[in-house]
C-alpha cells in the first residue's frame, strides 16, 4: 500500500478518490488551505490533513515529504469563473500551483504524479486561459523526470457536484432546462465514480504514462445532457429546453468580472458553450485501464433518480 497526497482533495474529483484510496487500504493525505475542513464524503475515513496552498511553494514541502504519489486535482475557489483579485486564476492555480507541486513533489522523491487535466485540451489553437494553463501544467509533470499520466477527464457529473446536482433539484418542480447557447458543443460526460476509478488504477498501474482520457461512453450535445438530467430527477418527465442567447450569458459574464465575488465570467461562457469536448481520439480507460465507464443512461439513473 501507498501514501499518497492529494492536492485538491476537499473538491469533488479530490474526495472521491480519496474515499476510493481509502477503501482500497492507502494512506491517504489531503492537501487543503484550512487546517481541518468538514467534508460530509470524508467523514470518519483514515485521512490527514495538511494545511498548504500550491500557490504557496514553501507550504508544499512538508506535504509532499514521504508519500509515494501523487494526485494533482487542485483547483481554485468557484472555479471555472476566475478572481484576480484574490490570485484564484488557471495561471496562479494550474499552471504555477502545478509547476510548485512538481518541484516539491521532486524534491521529496515522490515516484508517481496523476494530474487531473481536461478533455477540452484538444481543441486546436485554444483562446481559453484554462486550457492554455492546463497544457503548461501537463508538460510541467511530463517534464518532471517523475512517472506521470495526465487523465483527461470529460464533463463529470455526480450526486454532490455543484452544478448538475442543482439542475436536478430545480428539475423537480420546473417545466424548463435551462440550456446555455445553443447547447451544440458536444461531450462524453463521466461519472465521478469512474474518475476515481481511473485514478486509482493510474497510481496502480506505474507503465502507463503521457494522456488518458477519461470519459462515458455516450458523446451527447450539452442540451442533451442537461435535458437528461433534469428529465432523469423527475421520473423522466419531459423538459422544455430554456436557450439562454450566448450574446446575453458573454453580458451577465461581463458583469460578473465586475463584482468583488464574480458570479460568472466571459471566459466561463465561452468555456461552457464553445469548446467541443469529444473523445474521439487518444487512449481512453479501456485501453489503459482494463475498463468502461458507465453509460449516461445508466449513470444518471443511479444519480438523480432517486431524486424524483
Amino acid at each position: 500500500m501507498a501514501t499518497i497526497l492529494i492536492t485538491g482533495g476537499t473538491g469533488l474529483i479530490g474526495r472521491h478518490a480519496a474515499k476510493l484510496l481509502c477503501a482500497q487500504g492507502h494512506t491517504v493525505r489531503i492537501l487543503s488551505r484550512r487546517a481541518r475542513p468538514d467534508v460530509p464524503l470524508l467523514r470518519g475515513l483514515p485521512v490527514d490533513y495538511v494545511q498548504g496552498d500550491v500557490r504557496v511553494p514553501a507550504s508544499l514541502v512538508p506535504a509532499f515529504a514521504g508519500c509515494d504519489a501523487a494526485v494533482l486535482s487542485h483547483q481554485f475557489q468557484n472555479f471555472p469563473v476566475e478572481n484576480p483579485r484574490r490570485n484564484e486564476t488557471f495561471d496562479a492555480v494550474d499552471r504555477a500551483g502545478t509547476e510548485h507541486c512538481v518541484a516539491a513533489a521532486r524534491q521529496a522523491g515522490v515516484r508517481r504524479l496523476v494530474y487531473i487535466s481536461g478533455v477540452a485540451l484538444g481543441n486546436p489553437n485554444p483562446p481559453h486561459p484554462g486550457i492554455r494553463a492546463k497544457r503548461a501544467a501537463e508538460r510541467a509533470i511530463f517534464e518532471s523526470g517523475i512517472p506521470s499520466v495526465a487523465l483527461r477527464a470529460n464533463v463529470v457529473y455526480a450526486e454532490d457536484d455543484k452544478y448538475f446536482s442543482r439542475l436536478a433539484r430545480a428539475a423537480q418542480w420546473a417545466p424548463f432546462a435551462p440550456i446555455p447557447g445553443a447547447g451544440a458543443a458536444r461531450c462524453a460526460p463521466v461519472h465521478v465514480d469512474d474518475v476515481a476509478r481511473a485514478i486509482a488504477r493510474a497510481i496502480e498501474c506505474p507503465t502507463v504514462g503521457g494522456v488518458v482520457n477519461v470519459c462515458g461512453p455516450d458523446e451527447v450535445t450539452w442540451k442533451e445532457l442537461l435535458l437528461a438530467v433534469a428529465q432523469s430527477s423527475s421520473a423522466g418527465r419531459r423538459k422544455i429546453p430554456l436557450h439562454i442567447p450566448q450574446p446575453l450569458l458573454l453580458l451577465a459574464g461581463w458583469i460578473g468580472e465586475r463584482l468583488p465575488t464574480p458570479l460568472l465570467s466571459r471566459d466561463a461562457v465561452i468555456f461552457a458553450t464553445q469548446f467541443d469536448q469529444s473523445c474521439r481520439d487518444g487512449a481512453g480507460c479501456a485501453e489503459a485501464f482494463g475498463f468502461q465507464p458507465i453509460g449516461l443512461r445508466e449513470g444518471l439513473r443511479m444519480t438523480f433518480a432517486r431524486r424524483g
